[in-house]
């Protein structure tokens, strides 16, 4: 993965393409900082820092994160409760604070969207590309 780091004065943004699945949560949560229009797409110093941190945490994937400049605020941490999510159509949702471990070693995370097929080519990661798109959740049948 590689991410590329987008400088602010209070808060640097982070983001890793590798990991995206356009969402859209920063584009619409705070359309001054992040523009995909624009060079550099992310300029921080466009919104109040702990707003941007609010719309980086809604990032569902993760491709996008924060830390702030001040060395006494917080960086982002996850919930005290996992969460879960598998929905139609698309990857499995992972949001809290947990250690992702592969071959590559084990890194911390606070939200990963992970590939339900294993046809990406961005393991164990979704990038959208396989047949998991037109997966269904079975439903539980009446008893």
């Amino acid at each position: 993965m590689t991410a590329k780091l987008y400088w602010g004065t209070s808060i640097n943004v982070t983001f890793d393409a590798d990991l995206c699945l356009h969402a859209a949560e920063c584009l619409r949560g705070a359309p001054a900082v992040f523009d995909i229009h624009r060079k550099p797409w992310v300029l921080p110093d466009r919104g109040d820092a702990f707003e941007v941190a609010r719309v980086v945490e809604r990032c569902p994937t993760g491709a996008l994160k924060y830390s702030f400049v001040r060395e006494y605020l917080p960086g982002e941490t996850g919930e005290t409760t996992a969460q879960v999510v598998a929905k139609s159509d698309g990857p499995v949702w992972l949001r809290g604070d947990f250690t992702l471990v592969t071959d590559d070693g084990a890194t911390p995370q606070t939200r990963i969207a992970l590939c339900r097929c294993a046809s990406s080519a961005n393991l164990p990661f979704c990038d959208g590309s396989g047949p998991c798109t037109e997966w269904r959740p079975s439903r539980p049948t009446p008893s």
